[in-house]
């Protein structure tokens, strides 16, 4: 709900500690840049329900202030919800916007409310619970309804200032009072993640106003609609009262190395023992098995931001790039160092997640940075013209080699400083570009040869070759100059079928680019090797 973000004091002490950038990994296979939208005016908001359909884009939802107060009565006023449902066509950048003043209360205040779970879902936009005021009980709730909007028929009305309340159907279900957390699909399964029940006025101690309940899990279930009747069935819970006691987190699609489609759960708030975030992702696969991966712990964005994924089909990495929002980390590129702020700042930086086919997880502060404490609660929205497999995950493989717009990051948290500054809703639309580099060339994907990486890359003093292999044989493994002339021989003997590394010391030789071959009698693979 607007960040829930806890502000422990004035006059806390902050924990601060430094940390050299270069153990967070190497570059992804691309670079990104950021270029704002001059042309567009739009109503800043964050914490919406968003869909699109072609070159509209439909807000329903959020807030139009910042950051929400910590006084009693200041917490998420009336006057800042978002009491419009607003369209945007990008391609004339012009805006239109409808009033959920025409609908009945108790249609309209869940349509108000603040950090709903939300998909798209074919032609509907479907809205889940969220937090706001109850026009009728009088009070703040997190609401049990959910909302279907039909996406193109909404846009038309909004667009031709037609009446909104044919677009929209509502049912009520308990297993929906959720606020603060996501709501995925994988298959046919639907999957409501974390979040909790906040009643009242949010207030911070010593007069707290409020009941809070973490729902500690994942509701799956599957929705049956009929264009007219909607209802849930085959619910199940997925409870973990301890790591999934978390809400105002990233949730995102991701594509596992077999190809199979799943969710990551990346952070969240709050730790039942201190005010800190969770730092283990959790992956949530098709049929509802979850795994939280303990061996590694997230260093930047923990809180709810714009979320880019992107996957290579070749190496079976995963990349998921969190667009500035706020951080138990903050990077100071004048120094190269990350320092740990337990007050968990507003940050600009924009870091990629890598998860590699072989389980590895490492992540990268990008040489780019947002202009200005931007990202937390907003929006990526994906340039569907390009590749992208179904979930909407970026297909890096078959991107052109050159500059392209991948897609624009909206709405969100706009600060002045990383504590206690203040805050406005964002009104600027950025475009988000994606160049491609550092690809794997010599490229075969049905080579004997699979899952080919190289970590750490770039290598200071030596690095690991990762290949699997569909079928057992000889294998040679060479170092080569960016000419292709060979002059290190790393291996050249018989491997057995399934996963592989090799060492390879890079110790003497020069900074530069350099290939790494792996050649068998059933295929190829080059991958480029950076030593500094």
């Amino acid at each position: 709900m607007n960040k829930f973000k806890k502000i422990i004091c004035l006059f806390s002490i902050v924990f601060i500690s430094l940390k050299a950038l270069a153990q967070y990994g190497a570059m992804p296979p691309f670079t990104i840049s950021i270029e704002p939208v001059t042309t567009a005016n739009i109503q800043g908001i964050h914490s919406f329900a968003f869909a699109q359909s072609g070159d509209k884009w439909l807000f329903i939802g959020g807030r139009t202030n910042g950051l929400h107060g910590i006084n009693s009565n200041d917490g998420f006023p009336s006057e800042f919800k978002n009491d419009n449902v607003i369209v945007v066509d990008t391609g004339s950048w012009t805006y239109y916007s409808a009033s959920l003043n025409q609908l009945p209360w108790n249609i309209a205040d869940p349509m108000r409310s603040t950090n709903m779970q939300y998909i798209q879902d074919g032609s509907y936009l479907y809205m889940a619970g969220g937090f706001g005021y109850d026009s009728i009980a009088d009070m703040y709730v997190t609401f049990s309804t959910l909302t279907a909007v039909h996406i193109d028929n909404m846009i038309n009305a909004v667009m031709n200032a037609q009446p909104i309340s044919s677009t929209i159907r509502q049912i009520i279900d308990t297993n929906l009072t959720v606020c603060g957390g996501e709501l995925g699909k994988i298959g046919n399964d639907f999957y409501l993640c974390f979040g909790h029940n906040f009643r009242g006025t949010y207030a911070d101690p010593p007069i707290p106003i409020f009941t809070q309940v973490y729902a500690d899990k994942i509701t799956k279930f599957n929705l049956n609609d009929n264009g007219t009747a909607m209802s849930l069935s085959n619910i199940s819970y997925l409870v973990d009262t301890n790591n999934f006691h978390r809400r105002d987190l990233n949730v995102g699609p991701i594509i596992k190395p077999n190809g199979s489609m799943a969710l990551e759960a990346y952070g969240g708030v709050f730790k039942k023992d201190r005010n800190l975030p969770f730092l283990e992702p959790i992956t949530i696969s098709a049929g509802g098995t979850t795994s939280v991966n303990f061996s590694y712990q997230q260093v930047m964005s923990h809180y709810t931001c714009a979320n880019i994924p992107v996957y290579d089909s070749v190496t079976g990495n995963m990349y998921s790039t969190f667009l500035g929002g706020i951080s138990l980390n903050d990077y100071n590129p004048s120094t190269g160092l990350v320092a740990m702020d337990t007050l968990v700042p507003f940050i600009k930086d924009v870091t990629t997640m890598t998860t590699y086919a072989n389980g590895v997880v490492e992540e990268k502060v990008l040489p780019v940075q947002l202009p200005g404490l931007l990202g937390s609660n907003a929006k990526f929205i994906l340039n569907k013209n390009i590749p992208h497999y179904s979930n909407e995950v970026i297909r890096i493989r078959d991107l052109p080699n050159t500059r392209i717009l991948v897609g624009y990051m909206f709405g969100g948290i706009r600060a002045n400083q990383g504590n206690f500054g203040a805050s406005a809703a964002n009104d600027t639309i950025y475009r988000i570009f994606i160049t491609p580099s550092n690809i794997a060339i010599g490229i075969d994907e049905l080579s004997d040869i699979q899952n080919s990486v190289l970590y750490p890359n770039p290598s200071v003093h030596s690095s690991t070759l990762f290949f699997s292999l569909k079928n057992p044989g000889k294998v040679h493994v060479a170092l080569t100059d960016i000419t292709g002339k060979e002059f290190l021989v790393i291996a050249d003997n018989e491997f057995s079928k399934g996963n592989q590394s090799v060492q390879i010391n890079t110790t003497g030789l020069s900074a530069g680019i350099y290939f790494c071959s792996i050649e068998s009698a059933g295929g190829k693979k080059v991958l480029k090797l950076v030593v500094r």
